[in-house]
Protein backbone atom coordinates (compact mmCIF):
# COMPACT_ATOMS: atom_id res chain seq x y z
CA UNK A 1 0.00 0.00 0.00
CA UNK A 2 1.19 3.45 -0.77
CA UNK A 3 0.64 6.30 1.55
CA UNK A 4 1.23 9.83 0.43
CA UNK A 5 2.22 12.54 2.86
CA UNK A 6 2.43 16.20 2.10
CA UNK A 7 5.01 18.64 3.42
CA UNK A 8 4.24 22.06 4.63
CA UNK A 9 5.85 23.58 1.58
CA UNK A 10 3.59 21.73 -0.82
CA UNK A 11 5.91 18.90 -1.87
CA UNK A 12 4.76 15.34 -1.52
CA UNK A 13 6.70 12.54 0.15
CA UNK A 14 5.75 8.97 -0.68
CA UNK A 15 6.25 6.13 1.77
CA UNK A 16 5.74 2.44 1.13
CA UNK A 17 4.11 0.27 3.74
CA UNK A 18 5.11 -3.37 3.50
CA UNK A 19 2.98 -6.11 4.94
CA UNK A 20 4.68 -9.14 6.42
CA UNK A 21 3.40 -12.48 5.08
CA UNK A 22 1.19 -14.43 7.41
CA UNK A 23 2.89 -17.52 8.74
CA UNK A 24 0.76 -20.59 8.15
CA UNK A 25 1.21 -23.69 10.23
CA UNK A 26 -0.32 -27.10 10.02
CA UNK A 27 -0.41 -27.24 6.22
CA UNK A 28 1.06 -30.28 4.56
CA UNK A 29 1.99 -30.57 0.93
CA UNK A 30 1.81 -33.73 -1.12
CA UNK A 31 4.36 -34.57 -3.77
CA UNK A 32 2.97 -34.85 -7.29
CA UNK A 33 5.68 -37.26 -8.43
CA UNK A 34 5.93 -40.64 -6.80
CA UNK A 35 8.95 -42.91 -6.75
CA UNK A 36 8.86 -45.63 -9.42
CA UNK A 37 8.17 -49.10 -8.10
CA UNK A 38 10.61 -51.93 -8.55
CA UNK A 39 8.15 -53.92 -10.67
CA UNK A 40 7.71 -51.08 -13.16
CA UNK A 41 11.49 -50.63 -13.44
CA UNK A 42 11.90 -54.36 -14.11
CA UNK A 43 9.14 -54.36 -16.74
CA UNK A 44 10.65 -51.41 -18.59
CA UNK A 45 14.10 -52.99 -18.46
CA UNK A 46 12.77 -56.30 -19.79
CA UNK A 47 10.91 -54.55 -22.60
CA UNK A 48 14.06 -52.66 -23.64
CA UNK A 49 16.08 -55.89 -23.56
CA UNK A 50 13.54 -57.73 -25.74
CA UNK A 51 13.46 -54.89 -28.27
CA UNK A 52 17.26 -54.85 -28.50
CA UNK A 53 17.40 -58.63 -28.99
CA UNK A 54 14.73 -58.53 -31.71
CA UNK A 55 16.50 -55.70 -33.55
CA UNK A 56 19.79 -57.57 -33.42
CA UNK A 57 18.14 -60.75 -34.70
CA UNK A 58 16.53 -58.86 -37.60
CA UNK A 59 19.82 -57.17 -38.44
CA UNK A 60 21.73 -60.44 -38.42
CA UNK A 61 19.11 -62.17 -40.55
CA UNK A 62 19.27 -59.35 -43.11
CA UNK A 63 23.07 -59.38 -43.15
CA UNK A 64 23.19 -63.15 -43.49
CA UNK A 65 20.79 -63.07 -46.44
CA UNK A 66 22.80 -60.36 -48.15
CA UNK A 67 26.07 -62.22 -47.65
CA UNK A 68 24.55 -65.46 -48.92
CA UNK A 69 23.32 -63.76 -52.09
CA UNK A 70 26.74 -62.15 -52.62
CA UNK A 71 28.59 -65.45 -52.23
CA UNK A 72 26.14 -67.21 -54.59
CA UNK A 73 26.72 -64.50 -57.21
CA UNK A 74 30.50 -64.84 -56.91
CA UNK A 75 30.19 -68.63 -57.06
CA UNK A 76 28.22 -68.50 -60.32
CA UNK A 77 30.71 -66.11 -61.90
CA UNK A 78 33.65 -68.25 -60.77
CA UNK A 79 31.89 -71.28 -62.27
CA UNK A 80 31.48 -69.48 -65.59
CA UNK A 81 35.16 -68.50 -65.47
CA UNK A 82 36.18 -72.13 -64.97
CA UNK A 83 34.10 -73.11 -68.00
CA UNK A 84 35.98 -70.58 -70.09
CA UNK A 85 33.14 -68.10 -70.60
CA UNK A 86 35.37 -65.06 -70.08
CA UNK A 87 38.11 -64.41 -72.59
CA UNK A 88 40.22 -62.06 -70.50
CA UNK A 89 40.79 -61.21 -66.83
CA UNK A 90 39.18 -57.80 -67.48
CA UNK A 91 35.86 -59.45 -68.38
CA UNK A 92 36.04 -61.55 -65.22
CA UNK A 93 36.62 -58.42 -63.06
CA UNK A 94 33.67 -56.67 -64.70
CA UNK A 95 31.46 -59.68 -63.98
CA UNK A 96 32.59 -59.68 -60.33
CA UNK A 97 31.82 -55.97 -60.03
CA UNK A 98 28.22 -56.84 -60.93
CA UNK A 99 27.96 -58.73 -57.61
CA UNK A 100 29.16 -55.63 -55.76
CA UNK A 101 26.30 -53.58 -57.25
CA UNK A 102 23.61 -55.92 -55.96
Amino acid sequence: MYEQKTNEKGSEIMSILLKAPIKTTGLSTKSIHTEPKTSSILLVSAAIFIVVVLLMYAGLAFTEGTMRAYSECKGKIAGFEEKGMYGSPGQFKVALSYCDLK
